[in-house]
């Protein structure tokens, strides 16, 4: 436990260096920060801090250096949110609304904001398929072999895969295409799912051949279905031009994380277990080559269920005091439009 002396040191001297992203020595501390107290104090504290994992040295001249662990205690204990400013709640809402009735457009102008206003990188994963609401099916002939599979939810996403087997009229695919959509159009795919499957043991599926022939290209169409959730990446460039990464190989390590969108995926996904922002710091971030940086992310939802995932990523001095509201700000825009998703 710190006392509130030591807390006050220790978030004067993140404040410090979130602005300005050099070492912060004692006497800066008490003489913008800690007015009562003398330089000499704050190095006795700064010492301790250091002892206790809070605060390194990069050189023994050198001020201090917040570690992935005294941000941590910083964010847990010390730091108070700001409130987003009205101005960029109005933009959010404002440009948010231009996007209405395209998902994709939306999640993207969604991303754009996030980046612009936080000036760092910033991610959304596109909502879960098995969660949108399935609108309708089509199948469209190209060969003896092969069945173009169209889904539309009633977002509007479109999602196109292509299944293998026997040769079928297009005839006689519009007649599946006309039983599907009459069936179970306003379901979710994976409530669409179950009902095939149970569908298929119906007495109706094995007296009726239209039936049991399209239930079992419905089944093969859903499960050809690729469940991989596109996800947007904007501002990379404001991270690749950051003063943090002053060597050649810590930019490449960036660039070859930022390529690995599956394991940003696995990362992101990891704050839909609990609702809130949560913010990953350093080695949080699953050794990805970003250990001086975090994220700030959170899910959204429909109807108390998470369907995606957001969040900005820059260097681990970020001003998370103004990262975070603007994070759940955002996560609760989107939940809201995409509430009939």
């Amino acid at each position: 436990m710190l006392s509130i002396r030591d807390k006050g040191i220790l978030g004067a001297i993140i404040q410090e260096y979130v602005s300005t992203g050099e070492p912060v020595g004692s006497r800066i501390i008490a003489r913008k920060y800690m007015v009562t107290i003398s330089p000499a104090t704050v190095r006795n504290v700064m010492a301790d801090l250091e002892e206790m994992g809070f605060l390194y040295q990069p050189h023994v001249s050198a001020g201090r250096v917040p570690t992935p662990e005294g941000f941590r205690y910083y964010l847990n204990d010390i730091m108070e949110l700001k409130a987003l400013p009205r101005l960029e709640k109005s933009m959010i809402s404002r440009h948010m609304a231009k996007s209405l009735g395209d998902v994709r457009e939306t999640l993207r102008e969604a991303s754009s904001l996030l980046s612009r206003i936080s000036q760092n990188a910033s991610i959304i994963i596109m909502p879960k398929l098995d969660t949108v609401f399935f609108k309708r099916i089509d199948f469209i002939r190209l060969d003896e072999n092969r069945t173009l599979v169209v889904l539309v939810s009633k977002a509007g996403m479109v999602y196109n895969h292509i299944v293998y087997g026997e040769d079928v009229s297009q005839d006689q695919l519009n007649k599946y295409t006309n039983f599907l959509n009459d069936s179970y159009a306003d379901l979710t795919i994976q409530e669409m799912r179950d009902m095939l499957i149970k569908e298929m043991s119906s007495e109706r599926a094995k007296f009726d051949s239209l039936v049991h022939q399209a239930l079992s290209l419905g089944m093969t169409a859903l499960e050809g279905v690729e469940d991989r959730p596109d996800i947007y990446i904007q501002g990379k460039e404001s991270v690749y031009n950051s003063p943090d990464l002053v060597k050649l190989e810590r930019l490449r390590d960036i660039v070859n994380a930022f390529e690995d969108k599956g394991r940003i995926v696995r990362i992101l996904n990891r704050v839909l277990d609990d609702p809130g922002v949560k913010v990953l710091l350093g080695e949080e971030m699953e050794h990805i080559g970003m250990d001086d940086f975090s994220m700030v992310a959170s899910g959204y939802y429909r109807r108390n269920v998470p369907v995606g995932s957001l969040g900005i990523i820059g260097p681990i001095r970020m001003d998370y005091s103004r990262v975070i509201p603007l994070v759940g700000y955002m996560a609760k825009v989107l939940s809201d439009l995409l509430e009939d998703l």
